[in-house]
């Protein structure tokens, strides 16, 4: 019987103050803070990149370079996110697979 009254002693004896508790989540909340703006940064700096990209559809003089940017654009978040649609526009591999389905063919009879 003894132990165990021993040991509620100890326990008490060890629990921390409202104090400590606020500063072990402060620490916890920063660490997770640091990262969560990490994420965030890098998110919107593939938006920008992606934003950035799509505007050579303005300028190109290519129109299948310019219906390609327009479908990737047709299709976003439905095929494709931020990351995924700056790979595809930037992918010439990419591009000229959709170029082979999409450019129609010439039919030259001489």
């Amino acid at each position: 019987m003894t132990g165990h009254i021993d040991s509620d002693q100890n326990h008490k004896k060890f629990k921390l103050t409202a104090e400590e508790i606020g500063r072990r989540h402060r620490r916890r909340w920063k660490r997770r803070l640091k990262v969560r703006a990490e994420k965030i940064k890098r998110q919107l700096s593939i938006e920008n990149n992606f934003h950035k990209a799509m505007s050579e559809m303005r300028t190109t003089t290519d129109r299948y370079r310019r219906s390609y940017l327009h479908w990737i654009l047709h299709h976003m978040f439905s095929l494709f996110d931020y990351e995924t649609g700056l790979h595809a526009i930037n992918d010439k591999a990419a591009y000229k697979s959709w170029l082979s389905v999409n450019r129609p063919i010439k039919n030259d009879k001489h």
